[in-house]
């Protein structure tokens, strides 16, 4: 594998996806549960989350070399949501563990089942409505990664100074590719500094997806979390048969609860990004789900039987009853059949605190 930035491009490479799907979708309560979570639920269209990420992908590099990781109790539901991927492919962790452990197992079995080929990393829950657009970027970076050793980072060009999304700092110019030279990861800013951000036109809206180089990853593990490499080998080379699932069982619960972003990603000696250009939203709170859902009366968005007198700017998602809203102002209200959420939009990101305290209290059957 070289490194050489001018080295033309493997036109056409066919990569392998690894899809994470194990999240709670804890900013996403009521409608998200345990059972039944953000990436299952259909957000964006009349399909889930995950389904709309699973065909997206399975049109650019077929069903077989797609993996999708998740909880344990969720593998009956997602293989009943995507019956067309092998059984085999839904892997299911025994324990949360944070994603560090979940890139090595995915990035590992993929070099199982095609040494040689690029790996995207990709979140089960976000939306891309220009599908065609998607493949045809995913599969440039594809190109990149199998000539590179380097991870390709795809990055959105910010429209506005977001404050719920994490950005990339690049360096000025860019190579032959339109690739350009990534220099940081940025956690989410306040209003002022992302505005700052977006201004400098050096920063990017860290979109969540990344490319590997196969043979960079494993180095990189390797070097940044050996344990969870060593830990790991055993299911890895177990993976289609009879002992997987125990060889699995026992690495998870010897394993550190490690972010990949912390504990590899900040620490790369460098890294890519490669500008995508498709509408995306990482739809990471009912906030984000109001600026994509439909428009309700009086200024307000979402899905209900709305009745709305002087008020705007608000958030509804409610099938079963009519909602009626006086004199109110960007509020989030959410109804389920068990639990009803009314919250302040600028409290958007709080909501998971909600479940800390349902779990604090033992409130498991709202979880």
């Amino acid at each position: 594998m070289v490194s050489d930035p001018a080295t033309p491009l493997g036109i056409g490479c066919r990569g392998i996806c690894v899809i994470m799907a194990g999240g709670r979708g804890t900013r996403f309560w009521p409608l998200s549960r345990t059972s039944r979570p953000k990436q299952l639920q259909a957000l964006s269209s009349g399909a889930s989350l995950l389904r709309d990420t699973f065909t997206r992908v399975r049109d650019l590099v077929g069903a077989d070399r797609i993996l999708v990781i998740t909880s344990g109790t969720l593998a009956e539901s997602i293989r009943a949501e995507l019956p067309e991927l092998p059984p085999e492919n839904v892997i299911c962790e025994p324990v949360g563990r944070n994603t560090a452990p979940c890139a090595v197992l995915g990035l590992g079995v993929a070099r199982r089942l095609d040494s040689q080929a690029p790996v995207a990393l990709l979140p089960a829950d976000h939306f891309i409505p220009d599908e065609d657009l998607f493949r045809d970027q995913l599969q440039v970076a594809f190109d990149l990664a199998s000539t590179r050793d380097t991870v390709i980072t795809l990055g959105i060009k910010p429209t506005y100074p977001e404050t719920g999304y994490g950005y990339i700092r690049t360096e000025k110019g860019d190579d032959s590719f339109g690739v350009l030279t990534g220099l940081e990861f940025v956690e989410k800013p306040n209003i002022a500094r992302a505005e700052q951000y977006v201004r400098s036109g050096r920063f990017y809206w860290n979109s969540g997806m990344f490319v590997w180089n196969p043979s960079w990853f494993a180095a990189m593990a390797q070097l940044h979390v050996p344990e969870i490499c060593r830990l790991m080998e055993s299911p890895i080379n177990h993976f289609g048969t009879d002992g997987f699932t125990e060889a699995l069982e026992i690495a998870y619960h010897q394993c550190p609860a490690e972010s990949v972003d912390v504990a590899m990603m900040e620490k790369l000696p460098g890294f890519s990004l490669l500008e995508v250009t498709f509408r995306w939203s990482d739809l990471g709170s009912w906030d984000a789900w109001g600026k994509l859902a439909p428009e309700l009366p009086g200024g307000n968005k979402g899905i209900a039987d709305l009745l709305s007198l002087d008020s705007g700017g608000n958030i509804i998602r409610s099938e079963k009853k009519l909602v009626a809203l006086l004199g109110v102002q960007d509020l989030i209200v959410v109804d389920t059949p068990d639990a009803l959420l009314v919250a302040r939009k600028a409290d958007a990101q709080r909501i998971k605190e909600i479940i800390d305290l349902l779990e604090k209290d033992g409130r498991d059957e709202l979880l």
